[in-house]
């Protein structure tokens, strides 16, 4: 029989096919054995195979991650779920009528006040307030707060503790306004546990507070300040941070807040520092001694250092006759919160740059001496004590010098824009001695300590000034002495 021809050529399948053959046979071959038995018969052994335990392992390992990753997915998915539904049924509550009142409620607990909030609006980005209005039935110092445009982020605990959580309250606008006190007035307490509001800063970018009394008189007031409060770390209470803006007592002319600081604990506000400057750059600084809203007077220490004197007297009330440049390290504010929060100020001064002008005196000085620059004297040293409250301002113990040139002492009191006072006016005894035992004028005393001295009596009021001046050299004339008698409103013109 003719052999048949052997292929010359395999397809890649084929080759396979017998690749995988052979390894089979091979592997037959191994696990078989033929063994002949002890009666001659001859038997084929198979090798018994091995378990591969690892790879059934490997094989539930797989099939229990993908049953894990399965719940996985799904607890996401159910989580997601719940989240959003949760945040749905929060944003609900908290933009609700009922959490409005539960907060208003909240805070007026806190502070004693009358709380209104008008549209508060919450979402997971930004939470807003047009205004809030706080006001106190009376009894304390706090009589209504304003804050305008609020605006926090909230923190993610606020939505799962259903409370106002951020780490800053924000108002552009503010305005408290305060009375006088009858002692009744609470603390007011930082946000805590249990209440609905906790921030770590409540900040006003532009704040006001005024004092008003019964008169609507404004006893003191600070503007276009910005106030930063936070609750105090050692206690209960407040701590207060101010920043720029502007504070005025009174008739004072307005001063610039440079920075304060004050507490508000057990019922009182405590003034830590407080740092302004007059706009003519003199700095003024006050300290706490006694603080606000006890019932009793409170006192500040003040500290000038080349301060206006003209803004202390009032550049449209005596300010307009005195002008210096004056420091003092001993002043002392005090205020009486109980009745209507008018402030006395005593400071003992010292001063340079000192200027007079206005008074009658000056102009008849000048005319008898016939020297121009008596009428307006300037440039010289002066001292004293100033006090002032709201119905009258005294300058005790007053000296003014221009060495060789003019002394001036005495007292002055303004009192409803009228003047009094009694001043002792020097003219070196160069000038005013006719000869060595006889003045040229009899109102004038012999030399002493360098200078001729004349009593003066002030009068008038600020817009007219008067004294006796001029009248006492009329009343006791001496021989071959005259002198012209300047126009009543000349000196006052002026200094206007």
């Amino acid at each position: 029989m003719p052999k048949e021809p052997e292929q010359r050529s395999y397809s890649v399948d084929e080759m396979m096919e017998q690749l995988q053959k052979g390894r089979r046979e091979a592997s037959e071959t191994r696990d078989k054995e033929v063994v002949t038995r002890p009666d001659g018969s001859q038997v084929t052994r198979v090798r018994k195979r091995k378990r591969r335990k690892g790879q059934e392992r490997r094989k539930r390992k797989v099939v229990r991650r993908k049953r894990y990753g399965l719940y996985s997915v799904l607890g996401l998915v159910v989580l997601l779920v719940f989240g959003g539904v949760s945040l749905l049924m929060m944003m609900a509550r908290f933009n609700s009528k009922g959490f409005r009142e539960e907060i208003a409620e909240s805070v007026g607990n806190t502070t004693g006040a009358v709380v209104r909030i008008n549209d508060f609006s919450v979402n997971p980005i930004k939470t807003r307030l047009k205004s809030v209005q706080m006001t106190w039935p009376g009894g304390g110092m706090p009589r209504s707060l304003r804050l305008s445009d609020i605006q926090t982020r909230l923190g993610v605990s606020s939505f799962l503790r259903s409370r106002l959580e951020g780490s800053e309250l924000y108002a552009r606008t503010g305005t408290l306004r305060l009375g006088p006190d009858d002692g009744k007035s609470g603390a007011i307490t930082p946000a805590g546990s249990g209440q609905l509001l906790n921030f770590g800063n409540y900040r006003c970018n532009q704040f006001d507070l005024e004092f008003e009394t019964e008169s609507r008189r404004k006893a003191f007031r600070i503007r276009d300040s910005e106030l930063v409060a936070r609750a105090r770390e050692q206690a209960e209470g407040m701590r207060f941070t101010l920043s720029g803006g502007f504070l005025r007592f009174g008739t004072w002319s307005e001063l610039k807040v440079k920075n304060g600081l004050g507490e508000w604990y057990d019922g009182g506000f405590h003034l830590v520092s407080l740092f302004t400057q007059s706009e003519q750059g003199g700095e003024a600084v006050f300290k706490g001694v006694q603080p606000i809203g006890r019932g009793v007077r409170s006192v500040f220490d003040v500290e000038l250092v080349d301060f206006p004197l003209e803004e202390l007297l009032g550049e449209k009330a005596l300010g307009r006759l005195l002008r210096a440049r004056i420091s003092s390290s001993n002043g002392a504010l005090s205020i009486n919160p109980v009745t209507e929060m008018e402030a006395q100020l005593e400071i003992r001064f010292e001063g340079k740059e000192g200027a007079i002008e206005g008074f009658r005196f000056l102009g008849g000085l000048a005319s008898i001496l016939r020297k121009e620059h008596y009428s307006r004297p300037e440039g010289g040293s002066i001292s004293g004590v100033l006090r002032l409250d709201a119905d009258q301002l005294t300058i005790e113990d007053l000296r003014y010098e221009i060495r060789s040139h003019l002394v001036l002492t005495g007292s002055l009191i303004v009192r409803n824009e009228e003047m009094s006072g009694a001043l002792r006016l020097g003219v070196p005894e160069a000038l005013m001695m006719k000869t060595l035992n006889e003045p040229r004028y009899a109102s004038f005393s012999l030399p002493s300590q360098g200078y001729c001295w004349a009593e003066i009596q002030l009068g008038g009021s600020l817009d007219q000034p008067d004294d006796d001046f001029l009248r006492n050299l009329e009343a006791s004339p001496t021989s071959n002495s005259s002198f012209e008698e300047p126009p009543p409103s000349a000196s006052v013109a002026s200094s206007r």
